[in-house]
Protein backbone atom coordinates (compact mmCIF):
# COMPACT_ATOMS: atom_id res chain seq x y z
CA UNK A 1 0.00 0.00 0.00
CA UNK A 2 3.04 2.37 0.57
CA UNK A 3 4.26 1.64 -2.24
CA UNK A 4 1.05 2.56 -4.12
CA UNK A 5 0.36 5.87 -2.36
CA UNK A 6 4.14 6.43 -3.16
CA UNK A 7 3.63 6.03 -7.08
CA UNK A 8 0.33 7.87 -6.77
CA UNK A 9 2.04 10.72 -4.86
CA UNK A 10 4.94 10.73 -7.46
CA UNK A 11 2.23 10.33 -10.19
CA UNK A 12 0.59 13.59 -8.57
CA UNK A 13 3.47 15.22 -8.55
CA UNK A 14 4.59 13.78 -12.05
CA UNK A 15 1.20 14.97 -13.31
CA UNK A 16 1.31 18.34 -11.65
CA UNK A 17 4.89 18.84 -13.18
CA UNK A 18 3.99 17.89 -16.26
CA UNK A 19 0.86 20.48 -16.09
CA UNK A 20 3.44 22.93 -14.56
CA UNK A 21 5.43 22.52 -17.32
CA UNK A 22 2.74 22.15 -20.46
CA UNK A 23 1.37 25.30 -18.66
CA UNK A 24 4.48 26.79 -19.38
CA UNK A 25 4.65 25.36 -22.88
CA UNK A 26 1.30 26.65 -23.61
CA UNK A 27 2.02 30.37 -22.07
CA UNK A 28 5.44 30.56 -23.69
CA UNK A 29 4.13 31.32 -27.17
CA UNK A 30 1.86 34.18 -25.43
CA UNK A 31 4.71 36.25 -23.82
CA UNK A 32 6.74 36.22 -27.52
CA UNK A 33 3.21 36.89 -29.28
CA UNK A 34 3.13 39.75 -26.21
CA UNK A 35 6.31 41.02 -26.85
CA UNK A 36 5.91 41.18 -30.99
CA UNK A 37 2.99 43.55 -30.32
CA UNK A 38 4.70 45.38 -27.81
CA UNK A 39 7.78 45.67 -30.71
CA UNK A 40 5.35 46.61 -33.47
CA UNK A 41 3.70 49.47 -31.04
CA UNK A 42 6.82 50.70 -29.82
CA UNK A 43 7.94 50.93 -33.72
CA UNK A 44 4.53 52.78 -34.52
CA UNK A 45 5.17 55.10 -31.53
CA UNK A 46 8.63 55.72 -32.85
CA UNK A 47 7.91 56.34 -36.22
CA UNK A 48 4.45 58.70 -35.55
CA UNK A 49 6.99 60.45 -33.07
CA UNK A 50 9.92 61.13 -35.63
CA UNK A 51 7.36 62.35 -37.89
CA UNK A 52 6.05 64.56 -35.84
CA UNK A 53 9.53 66.09 -35.12
CA UNK A 54 10.17 66.55 -38.60
CA UNK A 55 6.32 68.16 -39.27
CA UNK A 56 7.10 70.34 -36.51
CA UNK A 57 11.03 71.39 -37.69
CA UNK A 58 9.51 72.08 -41.13
CA UNK A 59 6.35 74.09 -40.29
CA UNK A 60 8.79 76.09 -37.53
CA UNK A 61 11.38 76.99 -40.57
CA UNK A 62 9.10 78.14 -42.91
CA UNK A 63 6.87 80.53 -40.44
CA UNK A 64 10.12 82.07 -39.45
CA UNK A 65 11.21 82.31 -42.78
CA UNK A 66 7.85 83.68 -43.42
CA UNK A 67 7.97 86.23 -40.77
CA UNK A 68 11.31 87.52 -41.17
CA UNK A 69 11.43 91.30 -40.76
CA UNK A 70 11.41 93.20 -43.57
CA UNK A 71 14.63 94.80 -42.70
CA UNK A 72 16.52 92.18 -44.62
CA UNK A 73 16.73 92.00 -48.26
CA UNK A 74 17.78 90.72 -51.42
CA UNK A 75 19.44 93.20 -53.82
CA UNK A 76 18.69 92.02 -57.27
CA UNK A 77 16.97 88.54 -58.80
CA UNK A 78 18.47 85.38 -59.24
CA UNK A 79 20.82 85.75 -62.12
CA UNK A 80 21.40 89.61 -61.72
CA UNK A 81 24.38 91.32 -60.82
CA UNK A 82 24.28 93.78 -58.15
CA UNK A 83 26.75 97.08 -58.66
CA UNK A 84 26.38 100.60 -57.27
CA UNK A 85 22.42 100.80 -56.77
CA UNK A 86 21.98 99.06 -60.12
CA UNK A 87 21.04 95.18 -61.26
CA UNK A 88 22.67 94.09 -64.07
CA UNK A 89 21.72 91.06 -66.28
CA UNK A 90 24.01 89.32 -68.87
CA UNK A 91 22.52 87.23 -71.32
CA UNK A 92 24.20 83.59 -72.49
CA UNK A 93 22.28 83.88 -76.28
CA UNK A 94 22.48 85.96 -79.02
CA UNK A 95 19.68 88.06 -80.70
CA UNK A 96 19.13 91.52 -82.69
CA UNK A 97 18.83 95.27 -80.43
CA UNK A 98 15.23 95.06 -80.75
CA UNK A 99 14.65 91.65 -79.73
CA UNK A 100 17.34 92.52 -76.75
CA UNK A 101 15.32 94.87 -75.36
CA UNK A 102 12.21 93.45 -75.41
CA UNK A 103 13.67 90.69 -72.99
CA UNK A 104 14.73 93.68 -70.75
CA UNK A 105 11.46 95.08 -70.54
CA UNK A 106 9.99 91.61 -70.10
CA UNK A 107 11.94 91.85 -66.99
CA UNK A 108 11.09 95.07 -65.83
CA UNK A 109 14.24 96.31 -67.20
CA UNK A 110 15.78 97.89 -70.52
CA UNK A 111 19.28 97.61 -72.23
CA UNK A 112 22.44 98.42 -70.18
CA UNK A 113 22.04 102.09 -69.05
CA UNK A 114 25.23 102.97 -67.14
CA UNK A 115 26.55 106.67 -66.14
CA UNK A 116 30.17 106.26 -64.64
CA UNK A 117 33.36 105.48 -65.50
CA UNK A 118 33.01 102.70 -62.65
CA UNK A 119 29.96 101.13 -64.26
CA UNK A 120 31.86 100.91 -67.45
CA UNK A 121 34.76 99.31 -66.16
CA UNK A 122 32.25 97.19 -64.46
CA UNK A 123 30.24 96.13 -67.57
CA UNK A 124 33.43 95.36 -69.55
CA UNK A 125 35.03 93.46 -66.98
CA UNK A 126 32.32 90.79 -67.26
CA UNK A 127 32.42 91.16 -70.71
CA UNK A 128 35.40 88.64 -70.97
CA UNK A 129 35.48 87.87 -75.06
CA UNK A 130 31.89 88.82 -76.03
CA UNK A 131 29.69 91.64 -77.41
CA UNK A 132 26.71 93.15 -75.20
CA UNK A 133 24.01 95.03 -76.88
CA UNK A 134 23.69 98.24 -74.33
CA UNK A 135 20.74 100.99 -73.87
CA UNK A 136 22.61 103.30 -76.85
CA UNK A 137 21.30 104.03 -80.32
CA UNK A 138 20.79 106.75 -82.76
CA UNK A 139 18.69 107.23 -85.64
CA UNK A 140 20.60 108.10 -88.80
CA UNK A 141 22.32 111.36 -88.74
CA UNK A 142 21.20 111.65 -85.14
CA UNK A 143 23.04 112.13 -81.64
CA UNK A 144 23.42 109.09 -79.79
CA UNK A 145 20.53 108.36 -76.64
CA UNK A 146 20.16 106.46 -73.71
CA UNK A 147 16.87 103.84 -73.52
CA UNK A 148 15.68 105.47 -71.07
CA UNK A 149 15.36 108.89 -72.80
CA UNK A 150 18.47 110.60 -71.87
CA UNK A 151 21.25 112.39 -73.80
CA UNK A 152 24.10 110.52 -74.15
CA UNK A 153 26.86 112.56 -72.99
CA UNK A 154 30.49 112.23 -75.20
CA UNK A 155 31.65 110.79 -71.84
CA UNK A 156 33.58 108.03 -73.93
CA UNK A 157 34.04 107.36 -77.24
CA UNK A 158 31.50 104.97 -79.73
CA UNK A 159 33.46 103.77 -82.24
CA UNK A 160 31.67 102.91 -86.05
CA UNK A 161 29.02 104.24 -88.25
CA UNK A 162 25.95 101.92 -86.93
CA UNK A 163 22.91 102.26 -84.93
CA UNK A 164 22.91 100.66 -82.20
CA UNK A 165 25.75 100.40 -79.51
CA UNK A 166 27.28 97.58 -77.73
CA UNK A 167 30.38 97.19 -75.58
CA UNK A 168 33.06 94.64 -75.65
CA UNK A 169 36.28 93.95 -73.09
CA UNK A 170 38.03 97.62 -74.97
CA UNK A 171 34.94 99.87 -74.97
CA UNK A 172 31.77 100.63 -76.91
CA UNK A 173 31.32 100.25 -80.56
CA UNK A 174 28.59 100.18 -82.74
CA UNK A 175 26.50 98.17 -85.45
CA UNK A 176 23.63 97.34 -87.47
CA UNK A 177 20.52 96.75 -85.65
CA UNK A 178 19.81 93.33 -87.53
CA UNK A 179 23.05 91.84 -86.52
CA UNK A 180 23.11 89.63 -82.96
CA UNK A 181 24.70 89.85 -80.23
CA UNK A 182 24.43 88.76 -76.34
CA UNK A 183 22.67 91.74 -74.28
CA UNK A 184 23.00 93.22 -71.17
CA UNK A 185 20.09 94.46 -69.13
CA UNK A 186 20.08 97.15 -66.07
CA UNK A 187 17.26 98.30 -63.82
CA UNK A 188 17.44 100.10 -60.74
CA UNK A 189 18.26 98.06 -57.16
CA UNK A 190 15.07 98.25 -55.29
CA UNK A 191 16.05 96.26 -52.43
CA UNK A 192 13.52 93.08 -52.91
CA UNK A 193 12.41 91.54 -49.63
CA UNK A 194 12.56 87.89 -49.74
CA UNK A 195 9.55 86.19 -49.91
Amino acid sequence: MDDNVNLTSIGDSNSSGYNTSSNLTVQSPEHPKKNKKRLRTTKIITIITFFLVILIITLTTILAEKYKPSTEHKSCLEDWIGYLGKCFYFSENTTTWAASHNFCVSHEATLAVFNTTKELDFLKRYSHHSQYWIGLSRKPGQTWKWIDGTTYSDWFKVIGIGECAYLHKFGISSSSTHLVRKWICSKMDTCISRS
